[in-house]
């Protein structure tokens, strides 16, 4: 093998391993694109094709205090004050209750409507 053909192998190597190393940064870049993407599903969503919507809820619904895009707080305990809820007991008063005084203060607390 002479010098020349040695030198040429050289070169091909050495610019295989540029476009190699090219190939790699341009992987690490779209994996960096992707993680972005992971952490807001909104971005591949839209990318797809969706596009946010929510519909208005019906006037006869109640607000959900579960759904996070509603202003709603849950509170504890809120109602008439005559009535006692859970929050006048103790955790220990609660467990040694029995199952019909749980009924009870269960239909102390129920509001009743006719729906006819």
């Amino acid at each position: 093998m002479s010098d020349n053909d040695a030198g040429q192998l050289m070169n091909a190597l050495i610019s295989k391993m540029e476009s190699m190393d090219n190939d790699i940064q341009a992987v690490r870049a779209e994996n960096a694109m992707l993680k972005k993407a992971f952490d807001n599903p909104q971005l591949i969503l839209r990318k797809a094709g969706f596009i946010p919507f929510s519909t208005p809820l019906s006037e006869d619904v109640q607000a959900d205090a579960f759904r996070a895009d509603m202003d709603t707080a849950i509170l504890k305990g809120g109602g008439n004050e005559n009535q006692l809820g859970l929050d006048s007991y103790t955790n220990e008063q609660v467990h040694e209750m029995s199952w019909d005084e749980i009924h009870e203060m269960a239909e102390n607390q129920i509001e009743r409507k006719e729906m006819y």
